[in-house]
């Protein structure tokens, strides 16, 4: 039997090139896997941040409807009192107008002489019967107190207009009072109205501004969990290509070892074989040194 001869150096380099690559592949992947778990784990937490903060934004955003459709309300209340108080300035101006005509028309002294009128004539009526004078002096006495009714029923009659004029003008100075009240009333309505909306602004704009606030952190917590899912992602795909060709060296590597080991197997059956039987003992020593004599490394004297 002809010995084994040993394999080429070649073949030794490529071995020993292929088990430092799967040392290499294998110390890459033993750091890829910690790298990638921290990753899982950090992208679960972003995920677990999102979730709560999501949760926190929905009654925000409930609030925030209320307080737009409060302060949406208030516009609509402020502008209906706009609209009445107009009216009630308009109201207010024509009343006004009224009185000043009233006022106008009615006489430059509202005292009327009647009263005086009647204490002349209870005083000629009391001369006429207590004094005795010539006929002539009664009857301009007579004269004098028809003249005096004559003017008494014109006075009456100025003084009943002038009551009614009076009447008038208190009613539609009422008015005017009751038209003033009403335009005071509803300019402190819509002050304090006014003072309302802003308040219910300021709030709301307070609210956007932590809605807004929320929605920036959502966002920055979107492109953080976006940039380490990115990385996660080129992690795994680094970390199946090494696996890949880990594996694929760990089969050529299994093999090679496994052809080796059947050559070395089958070698050794062989050489027991050979053993175990003398002439095939001396059959491979010819062989051999046939072999021997061909390559020049001996020579027979």
């Amino acid at each position: 039997m002809a010995p084994r001869a040993p394999p080429p150096e070649s073949d030794r380099e490529e071995e020993r090139a292929e088990r430092a690559r799967l040392d290499q592949l294998d110390r890459k992947i033993r750091e890829l896997r910690p790298r990638r778990q921290t990753l899982i784990q950090e992208l679960l937490h972003l995920s677990d941040e999102q979730r709560v903060l999501f949760e926190q934004r929905a009654p925000q955003q409930a609030k925030l409807e209320e307080l737009n459709s409060a302060h949406r309300g208030s516009s609509r209340d402020l502008a209906r009192l706009r609209k009445e108080l107009d009216g009630a300035r308009h109201a207010r101006d024509e009343r006004l107008a009224t009185v000043r005509e009233l006022r106008a028309l009615m006489p430059k002294s509202a005292r009327s002489p009647a009263e005086q009128l009647r204490r002349e004539i209870r005083k000629l009526e009391l001369e006429q019967q207590t004094r005795a004078v010539p006929l002539e002096e009664e009857n301009a006495l007579i004269d004098r107190m028809r003249e005096i009714r004559k003017e008494l029923s014109v006075a009456d009659a100025e003084a009943a207009e002038v009551a009614k004029r009076s009447e008038t003008l208190h009613a539609a100075e009422t008015a005017f009072e009751t038209a003033r009240a009403d335009v005071e009333r509803l300019r402190k309505a819509l002050d304090e109205g006014r003072v309302a909306r802003d308040r219910a602004m300021d709030t709301l704009k307070g609210e956007l501004q932590t809605v807004g606030q929320q929605m920036a952190q959502l966002r920055a917590k979107g492109q953080e969990r976006g940039r380490v899912r990115q990385e996660l992602d080129e992690v795994d795909r680094t970390l199946r290509g090494l696996e890949r060709e880990f594996d694929t060296l760990r089969r050529q590597h299994r093999d090679r070892r496994g052809e080796a080991r059947r050559v070395v197997v089958e070698h050794n059956r062989a050489a027991r074989r050979v053993v175990n039987d003398p002439s095939a003992l001396d059959r491979a020593v010819d062989d051999r040194l046939e072999q021997l004599l061909k390559e020049g490394k001996v020579r027979l004297s």
